[in-house]
C-alpha cells in the first residue's frame, strides 16, 4: 500500500493553548488534549483545558479544518459515574470529533 495524504493522519498533542495553535499552524490533521476532568494528566497544573477552553479549542480547530480529540483515559469509580455523565453531556454539546478512551478490559480478558 502506498501512503498518501489521505491514508495518514498527523496527530499532535496539545496540553496548552500555545501547543494547540502550534499544532494547527504546523499542519496537523488533528490534535488531542485533555480537559480538567477524567484524564490521566488532569492534575498537571497549567496543562489541560477547562470547559470554556475546550469549547474555544473545538471552534478554533474546526475553523482551521483540523479535528480535535479529547482524552477520557482514566479509570472511573462508581462514585464518579454521575459526574462522568454530566461531563459527557457537556462534551456532546460542544461536539469534539472523537474521545480517546482507556481500554477498561483486563489484559488477557479477550474482546
Amino acid at each position: 500500500m502506498l501512503l498518501n495524504r489521505k491514508s495518514v493522519e498527523l496527530l499532535a498533542p496539545a496540553g496548552t493553548w500555545d501547543a494547540l495553535v502550534a499544532g494547527v499552524e504546523s499542519g496537523a490533521d488533528a490534535v488531542y488534549l485533555g480537559g480538567k476532568h477524567f484524564n490521566m494528566r488532569m492534575h498537571e497544573g497549567d496543562f489541560n483545558f477547562d470547559d470554556e477552553m475546550l469549547k474555544k479549542a473545538i471552534n478554533y480547530t474546526h475553523e482551521h479544518g483540523v479535528h480535535l480529540y479529547i482524552t477520557l483515559n482514566n479509570l472511573i469509580s462508581d462514585e464518579e459515574v454521575p459526574a462522568l455523565r454530566e461531563y459527557l453531556t457537556y462534551l456532546n454539546e460542544i461536539r469534539p470529533d472523537a474521545l480517546l478512551v482507556q481500554d477498561f478490559r483486563r489484559p488477557g480478558a479477550g474482546p
